[in-house]
């Protein structure tokens, strides 16, 4: 992979001959470690899958990251023997963003002495409230460490459609200066999307790479057999009915109102169309309020939340679509989570998701964000279960390509590319 262009690396030739990284790496993001009394650390579910896959090619990993003692989630993921062991380096952990200024002296210290002990140091330019990306890029440069830097979102951006504030474009204004600047001095810079690069990488707007961000493990992909089997099973279950499926949080951001007033429109013509509404978030009253306005033919139907397992894989499976209507930039890791089980894409225009949803191959991508657009691409398929079909089963193929697994291989053939350069002085 060069430059901004992306091409699918069959999997067998992502690493061959690749040795694990030996040299001292510090990972330093704002995912939050909680530690107990007798000094156990867990983590959210999903961060705990991706440092599993970190450690199996970092052999000597530092992670910097906020520590919150006492108290967890319920839900968290222990770190314990038999997985590799960790050196932590335990940043102050801010509830809001005065906190957090008025600690950034005691976390610059800590990243300081961390920095000096290790060869590379990976980054990220968002998390809440502060980015400890911000202080991590500069002290690299200070102690001349190569930074690492993988930009997945930018969720300062502001939004087409939204109220602005001003403090929301101060706020902007900040966060893309900053971001800017520590990618322009990053050694090596991964996007999920191609106009990251371009519009972060302004030095050097053909200088990141494309890698996709994917949770996907290879087996929870279905096979072709199984695709055609739930798509015959969908035909005849669905009763001349589109079902639609939306997961992800319910906020304005991910253009929950666009889908429920395009529902609303639907409803008055009385056209066949169910959707269901897996997630939570500030919207979940508007969402419930729907439900009870719409009736007939036209239904919504709230799912809660599911587990990242098979009974989320076996929810998506039943529909005939997932929608994703995002208004942020963002790329959704639910694309491939769709493309698994043979479910086609219905999206929003934006750049995250115009690098991932082939229009017509894949899955359709609105012209607009108007829900009367999206009320008439609904209606459009609500008789076309073929061309459905035909998109989901493309996009099954496209998910053996973008695994977790295969997202971490690609990454560490970068780095072990990067550790090899001389330029690097490693």
């Amino acid at each position: 992979m060069s430059g901004q262009k992306h091409v699918p690396v069959p999997a067998r030739t992502l690493h061959q001959e690749l040795l694990p990284i030996t040299v001292p790496y510090l990972i330093c993001l704002n995912i939050v470690c909680y530690r107990d009394a007798h000094g156990g650390r867990y983590f959210d579910p999903m961060w705990h899958q991706d440092l599993i896959h970190h450690v199996v090619y970092l052999k000597d990993l530092t992670l910097a990251c906020p520590c919150h003692p006492g108290e967890r989630p319920a839900n968290t993921i222990a770190w314990v023997a038999p997985l590799p062991a960790i050196q932590f380096v335990d940043l102050p952990f801010s509830e809001n963003v005065w906190q957090a200024i008025r600690r950034l002296p005691s976390a610059a210290v800590r990243l300081w002495k961390a920095i000096g002990r290790v060869k590379v140091v990976h980054l990220g330019v968002s998390g809440w409230p502060i980015p400890f990306g911000w202080l991590a890029s500069p002290l690299s440069a200070m102690r001349r460490r190569p930074s690492v830097i993988v930009v997945e979102s930018a969720p300062w951006r502001l939004l087409p459609g939204l109220t602005v504030t001003l403090k929301k474009k101060l706020n902007a204004s900040l966060f893309e200066t900053l971001g800017r600047w520590c990618v322009n001095h990053a050694s090596l810079v991964i996007v999920t999307q191609e106009e990251y690069g371009r519009s972060l990488r302004t030095k050097d707007p053909n200088g990141s790479h494309i890698i996709h961000a994917s949770w996907l493990d290879p087996d929870t992909i279905i096979s072709g057999a199984e695709a055609a089997e739930s798509w015959r099973f969908k035909r005849l279950d669905s009763a001349g009915a589109l079902k639609l499926l939306f997961a992800g949080r319910l906020e304005r951001s991910k253009g929950v109102m666009i889908l429920l007033d395009a529902m609303r429109l639907l409803s008055r013509d009385q056209v066949p169309v169910e959707l269901d509404i897996l997630g939570q978030g500030e919207l979940g009253p508007e969402c419930e309020r729907a439900c009870h306005e719409i009736g007939g033919v036209t239904k919504i139907r709230m799912l809660g939340t599911l587990p990242y397992n098979s009974a989320f894989f076996h929810a998506l499976r039943e529909h005939h679509a997932v929608v994703v209507p995002s208004l942020s930039d963002e790329q959704p890791r639910i694309v491939y989570d769709a493309f698994s089980q043979a479910v086609p894409i219905i999206a929003g225009d934006t750049h995250g998701l115009r690098d991932c949803v082939s229009h017509g191959k894949t899955g359709v991508i609105s012209p607009s964000s108007d829900p009367a657009s999206w009320a008439a691409m609904f209606k459009q398929y609500l008789n076309r279960p073929d061309e459905l079909e035909a998109m989901g089963r493309a996009g099954v193929e496209i998910a053996r390509s973008f695994t977790h697994e295969e997202m971490h291989r690609r990454r560490w053939r970068l780095l072990a590319d990067m550790i090899n350069d001389s330029r690097v002085g490693l």
